[in-house]
């Protein structure tokens, strides 16, 4: 029979809805603008909020999933949803809808371990599936407890979600296994149902690999698969002393044979899947937009080695189209400045995510802003807080998300935001320093340290971007004046090649340790190029500054054979996605580059790292000089003769105390070419008033330096400049 039974999330079907920058007439194709400068995100559809909030973003309602419905049920919701998404399309609106790719079910009482006879997918199976054999095709052999992610044992994960605060009820979730051709078939139908109904895209939830999974037969044909076309034999050879990938079987643990190659195919698995459902959909809609939600607020590296959530693949042109991340832990990583006065930041992550979607648009859906959460929920406080989580996010060229509520201090963000939106269209993270991030390190369960490295920088003041291997390869590398390698021991010849090309042509490179003695899949590099820079063809045993060709190579020891810089930290149970910290296995995880707590020997390493920039470019660097602990600065430049700056002042706690920072100094370099022309700003969220500023060449480089009246959380200023100095 069909079940009527709807376990329906807070989430299950939410329409995201975008603001276009006009109305669509009749006779034009609706093409959605993709520009994170125009995005701004809401919570409900009501077109009062929407214009109240100047909001380019709500939820809705949209396709429902095939099996909790009738075909009767399901076409008349589809010509609902239809005449929905046109009447926004028509008021010039983009709208996206989520998704999820969980399979539901119920257990008698919320203590049980879930059964997969108990997944409601299954009486669909049985009873309804010939209703919709147009979207999914015809009934395979197997039902959908075959779909299921499987551990090695055959046991499956669940998951029961509850609102903070309170305890889950009988509902759980799993998830198929996106190797599984039919579990594939069926998500296709899905995201089709989807497109059909005119929606711009989909965020598709639960895309991850459960850690411990999929051992089922489907990952294990496909891993051998995989291994034949990506992993080389002399590599598999050097390595396991075995190059028969037909033999292979999956490996189960860390230290078995094949295990980086287990968990490189797990993150490509899921972008493949991507791939796969974003094809599907654009069969409907060409211009169809996605992205999967595995990231969470325990850490990339980790988030890539438990849950495949590979962020630098999913980056990639032609898998996701903008990213969604669930980065924070409910109040641990709420941006702020805690009792101890310590600033609380995700920019470094969000840096990171800038850097992979290579200048798509990135969703931060932070803590709720909201009670309990928050133990004091007053107006002014919910205001404050965010102002600070919105600030964070468009700083580092990311869309901050509200999940609960819009106070009238994010109405004013978001009025100011749009009122600047021609300034933002286009504009992309700048800067004169560049930190490589790459999380192959952490698939061979390497150190690494490009996250620390970023907090250490900005709380020193200075202004640095991200960048990933992939940029090594697409980015032209003379934009940055300075590239660190923030101890990358996996580091193939060719990119290292790359670098050393960029030294001789004029660029500064520093090195942290000896990065680069293996290649991308943890071989031993018979040649390290990088050692090529140095006096003996080796790594010096102290720090080094070395010239070579036209720039500089530095190198800064950094000894891992001691120890391995880890933090001591308590797992959360209260984490916006499963998972661990592996906080005994990386040093890179939010506890340090969040939270601040950084192992004391990392800390010293990173503080002469932050002296020899000052020393090599003779602190002629884009910085704050004032007030550098408790304020971010960011720059951006949108190729219309203007760059923009962001402050983000984290002088705000829990209790919705704001310590205003008044007579910020800080200083800009800019293109000696380049002549200013004006600059404005506000600190206030009010209208951008000309400042004054001086300009000044020293040791050849054109600096402008700036003093603010006044910032509260938040403050954007436009420097603008001619072509060429007169």
């Amino acid at each position: 029979m069909l079940v009527k039974r709807q376990k329906f999330r807070f989430f299950i079907f939410i329409i995201f809805v975008f603001s276009a920058s006009c109305t669509l007439e009749k006779s034009e194709k609706w093409v959605p603008m993709a520009d994170w400068g125009h995005w701004r995100l809401g919570h409900r559809s009501d077109k009062d909020f929407l214009e109240k909030n100047k909001m380019t973003v709500t939820f809705g309602s949209g396709a429902p999933n095939f099996e909790y419905v009738s075909r009767v049920e399901f076409d008349n919701s589809m010509i609902e949803a239809k005449a929905f998404n046109d009447e926004y399309h028509q008021d010039g609106y983009i709208v996206l809808r989520y998704l999820s790719t969980s399979l539901n079910g119920e257990t008698q009482n919320s203590q049980d371990i879930p059964k997969e006879s108990e997944i409601d997918f299954l009486d669909f199976y049985n009873d309804n599936w010939s209703e919709f054999e147009d979207y999914i095709g015809p009934k395979p052999t197997l039902d959908p407890k075959s779909w299921i992610t499987r551990r090695p044992d055959n046991t499956f994960p669940f998951y029961r979600y509850a609102p903070y605060g309170r305890t889950p009820d009988e509902g759980f979730e799993t998830w198929g296994c996106p190797n599984n051709p039919d579990y594939i078939k069926m998500m296709k139908g899905r995201i089709r149902a989807q497109a059909e109904t005119g929606i711009d895209g989909s965020y598709v939830d639960w895309t991850q690999i459960a850690g411990g999974t999929c051992y089922c037969a489907h990952c294990s044909e496909e891993f051998k698969n995989y291994l034949k076309i990506n992993l080389p034999v002399e590599t598999a050879k050097n390595k396991y002393l075995n190059h028969d990938y037909s033999t292979i079987v999956p490996p189960t643990a860390f230290g078995q044979d094949y295990w980086m190659e287990w968990l490189r195919f797990r993150g490509y698995t899921v972008a493949k899947f991507h791939k796969t459902l974003r094809a599907e959909a654009r069969e409907v809609n060409p211009h169809f937009m996605i992205s999967g939600n595995v990231f969470g607020g325990f850490g990339f590296g980790p988030i890539a080695y438990d849950a495949a959530g590979n962020m630098e693949m999913l980056g990639r042109e032609g898998y996701d189209d903008f990213i969604y991340s669930e980065m924070q832990e409910y109040l641990d990583n709420a941006p702020r400045k805690n009792k101890d006065g310590i600033r609380i930041t995700n920019s470094p992550g969000i840096k990171f995510l800038a850097a992979v979607s290579h200048g798509k648009p990135v969703i931060v859906y932070a803590t709720e802003i909201t009670k309990p959460i928050f133990p004091d929920t007053s107006l002014s406080t919910l205001s404050l807080m965010s102002q600070i989580n919105i600030a964070e996010a468009v700083a580092n060229h990311a869309i901050f998300r509200e999940k609960r509520e819009t106070p009238p201090g994010a109405t004013e963000f978001y009025n100011f935001l749009s009122t600047n939106e021609s300034h933002l269209l286009g504009a992309h993270l700048t800067s004169d320093i560049a930190i490589l991030a790459s999380i192959n390190q952490y698939l061979a369960n390497e150190l690494s340290f490009a996250f620390t490295t970023s907090r250490v920088l900005s709380d020193y003041g200075l202004n640095h971007v991200m960048i990933v291997e992939d940029d090594l390869i697409l980015e032209d590398l003379s934009k940055y004046r300075i590239i660190i390698i923030p101890y990358l021991p996996l580091l193939n010849y060719d990119k290292q090649k790359i670098l050393t090309d960029y030294i001789n042509n004029g660029g500064n490179v520093i090195i942290m340790g000896e990065s680069g003695i293996k290649d991308e899949w943890n071989d031993v590099n018979q040649d390290v190029r990088f050692t090529h820079l140095f006096t003996k063809n080796e790594y010096p045993d102290k720090l080094s500054i070395k010239r070579y060709g036209n720039g500089l190579v530095c190198y800064i020891p950094v000894p891992t054979d001691e120890h391995k810089y880890l933090v001591k930290t308590i797992d959360s149970e209260n984490v916006t996605t499963f998972g661990p910290s592996m906080a005994d296995v990386f040093p890179d995880i939010p506890e340090a580059y969040t939270r601040g707590n950084i192992h004391p020997e990392l800390k010293s390493i990173l503080n002469k790292l932050v002296d020899l920039l000052i020393e090599i470019t003779s602190d002629g660097l884009t910085q704050i000089v004032n007030s550098k602990s408790l304020v971010e600065l960011s720059t951006m430049d949108n190729k219309r003769n203007e760059l923009l700056f962001h402050l983000v002042n984290y002088d705000v706690t829990l209790l919705g105390e704001l310590s205003v920072k008044n007579n910020l100094k800080v200083q800009i370099r800019v293109p000696n070419d380049r002549k200013i022309l004006n600059i404005t700003y506000s600190g206030e969220l009010d209208e951008l008033k000309p400042i004054d500023f001086k300009t000044r060449l020293y040791k050849g480089e054109k600096l402008v330096q700036i003093e603010l009246p006044k910032t509260e959380i938040y403050g954007f200023g436009i420097i603008e400049y001619s072509d060429v100095t007169e």
